[in-house]
């Protein structure tokens, strides 16, 4: 894919799968709306953003086909990148494909004005911005379903995921190793061997096990714990319950993790700041002056504090990872999540309270309603700002590989685009590995060398590419 470069091609063309296995696209123009932009460009002159928002307030009064067809044409890069997010993070997904997620996204906009029902351009993040995190959360919820996952209990959930994974499930999110790991295996193998619905109904969901099936695995374990591994101590029965609960949560954090990614945004407590935020904010929104004070404060936030928010909102990072990867470095940091979610709370709270400080106004009380619209504007200005900055050192890292290597990638770019074959392969490890280093100095970290972390680092570098080599 070669991004888009003119605003008529921004709002008359579409992306076409011309290969699934390598998820190779190509850009379709339709002519009708390619003559339409043409009229509506000539009459005046507008950016693409306002022009945008403009067909959506439109589409809000009185639905029509083609301004629909323009908006949708709009959001087909911002469905490519959500994509793209969503696939590297759920690859291990059984059988999921880049395809699959595109035609997901695909489907959501289809009709932009319920994708963007509650978008409001005056409150601060750009139409793409709002359309990207939407997609991404629609795209991950497609995934769970798909799958069946938010249909089953953690019950469910302990006896559907398999035996090889299990593993993977306690390391990665329950930060277990050596003894410890191999005494939750057998708790878990234990659990399977023995437990049985109690409904009558095959698709219901999986309820808790009965004391005497608990009974069972309980002593099963014990047997088997001394006999294979010599663990001396006897776990009681509700030891045991306390321990395969564990394993069921982290089994859930596993496969569902949008239920840690979000919780945090409905629990700041409106009677800590009662200030008038919203009306403050909103008249102020287009000021430099919003802006460089949000910079400013969240610069001068404690590195661990940046950090929660770049590898969150840049690299992907659940809860559990992102406080892993912080403590490498910083071992003092937090260790729970439910303490992650209020400091992510804190920072919020501090950057709107040090806003309200420098602005004038009328200060009132705001319903509760108000506030949760201003942590909306709030996480719009950080995905935004956190997304430049990244850019940046995309930018940095590039100039600082030699030439031969900035032009051999240039030329594979265009070549590639040209011939609808996939770009990513040609990102020379060198310029990765420059751009990791570049993230390590910039936080004080040590970004672990996982999957995960390593496609989100190239996405960006694709990112960039697009944007650089076209001069956007």
């Amino acid at each position: 894919m070669i991004t888009r470069v003119n605003i008529i091609d921004k709002f008359s063309t579409f992306l076409a799968i011309t290969d699934s296995y390598k998820f190779i696209l190509q850009w379709q123009r339709d002519y009708q709306l390619k003559i339409n932009i043409e009229k509506i460009i000539k009459i005046q002159e507008v950016n693409e953003e306002n022009l945008a928002y403009e067909f959506l307030t439109n589409i809000r009064l009185k639905p029509q086909k083609i301004l629909r067809y323009h908006l949708t044409s709009y959001l087909q890069e911002v469905c490519y990148w959500a994509t793209r997010q969503v696939y590297y993070y759920h690859q291990t997904v059984n059988s999921l494909t880049l395809e699959e997620c595109f035609l997901w996204g695909n489907e959501a906009i289809i009709t932009p004005e319920k994708l963007l029902r509650q978008y409001q351009n005056h409150r601060g993040s750009k139409i793409t911005t709002y359309a990207q995190t939407r997609l991404k959360t629609i795209i991950k919820d497609k995934v769970y379903l798909s799958r069946g996952w938010k249909l089953l209990t953690n019950w469910g959930l302990l006896k559907r995921i398999s035996k090889s994974k299990r593993q993977e499930v306690l390391k990665k999110m329950g930060g277990l190793t050596g003894e410890r790991l191999e005494e939750y295996l057998l708790i878990w193998q234990c659990f399977v061997d023995n437990y049985v619905s109690s409904s009558p109904h095959r698709n219901q969901s999986l309820s808790p096990p009965s004391i005497s099936q608990l009974k069972i695995m309980t002593k099963e374990y014990n047997i088997l714990a001394e006999k294979q591994f010599n663990f001396s101590s006897i776990l009681t029965i509700e030891e045991f319950e306390n321990k395969i609960k564990f394993c069921g949560e982290k089994a859930r954090l596993f496969v569902n993790p949008i239920t840690i990614n979000f919780p945090e945004d409905k629990e700041i407590n409106i009677n800590d700041n009662p200030q008038d935020y919203l009306t403050l904010l909103e008249e102020n929104e287009d000021k430099p002056q919003i802006n460089h004070l949000l910079t400013t404060t969240f610069n001068n936030l404690n590195l661990p504090s940046q950090s929660i928010f770049y590898l969150g909102e840049g690299l992907g990072l659940t809860q559990q990872q992102l406080i892993k990867t912080i403590q490498l470095t910083n071992p003092d940091f937090i260790k729970e999540q439910s303490q992650l979610s209020k400091k992510k709370n804190k920072i919020r709270k501090m950057l709107l309270d040090e806003v309200i400080k420098n602005i004038k106004g009328k200060r009132e009380k705001v319903s509760k309603e108000e506030i949760e619209v201003l942590i909306d504007i709030l996480k719009g200005w950080l995905t935004e700002y956190i997304e430049s900055e990244i850019l940046l050192l995309c930018q940095k890292s590039f100039l600082e590989i030699n030439i031969y290597q900035q032009k051999l990638l240039q030329e594979n770019y265009f070549k590639n685009s040209m011939n609808d074959i996939s770009f990513i392969e040609n990102i020379c490890p060198e310029l990765i590995n420059v751009l990791i280093t570049k993230f390590n100095n910039k936080l004080n970290l040590q970004l672990e060398n996982n999957p995960i972390i390593k496609n989100n680092i190239i996405l960006w570098l694709e990112k960039f590419c697009h944007q650089y080599f076209n001069g956007i």
